[in-house]
């Protein structure tokens, strides 16, 4: 018999030389300490490590403006509005923990997506909040920031008054419209 491959002796393939490595490189896996503890020093650089850009530069930046307008109102001549400055104080606590909690939950979901071989290394692992910061909806969230901000600043005397009545209802007003939103938000998914 004439052996026309060196790997088939006797007619039957060696099992033993494969033709491909039989090791394949390991997936990147992303530590969940390195991104909690980013996370706990500076808000958004945990998601930063993660390569969630956008979400990240966007919790410095409400991190950011929720400090400015604290540190406005304080400083504001005239007297201080204290509803604000409690429902601004009291928003600061609420990004920091969710900052931590979301490093943690998307440090197991990119670490599933690169087993999985969705991602490939050095590959941006994408971000829902893509969605939210194209076009008109980033040029919305921008000059309804910019609005909010004027207003603390200018303090008209409507805007005052609406506080002096309402004051105590603000903070219960905008907690009850967020979990609205992401109860309609959810329900949508399903």
């Amino acid at each position: 018999m004439m052996m026309n491959n060196p790997n088939d002796m006797n007619g039957f393939p060696d099992y033993n030389q494969m033709p491909y490595s039989p090791f394949y490189p390991k997936s990147p896996r992303k530590k969940k300490w390195l991104a909690c503890l980013l996370s706990m020093f500076v808000p958004g650089t945990g998601h930063l490590y993660l390569g969630l850009m956008q979400r990240g530069l966007l919790i410095m930046v409400l991190v950011i403006l929720d400090i400015f307008a604290v540190v406005s109102l304080v400083n504001a001549e005239g007297g201080s509005s204290v509803p604000l400055i409690t429902l601004f104080s009291l928003i600061i606590p609420v990004i920091y923990f969710y900052n931590i909690f979301d490093a943690l939950q998307s440090t197991n979901q990119i670490n599933v997506r690169y087993e999985r071989g969705e991602l490939e290394v050095g590959e941006n692992p994408g971000d829902p909040l893509t969605n939210l910061m194209r076009g008109n909806n980033l040029a919305a969230i921008l000059v309804g920031a910019g609005a909010l901000i004027f207003m603390v600043s200018m303090k008209p005397r409507w805007f005052e008054g609406i506080f002096e009545v309402v004051g105590s209802y603000v903070g219960a007003l905008v907690l009850i419209c967020a979990g609205l939103a992401v109860f309609f938000l959810e329900s949508r998914k399903k």
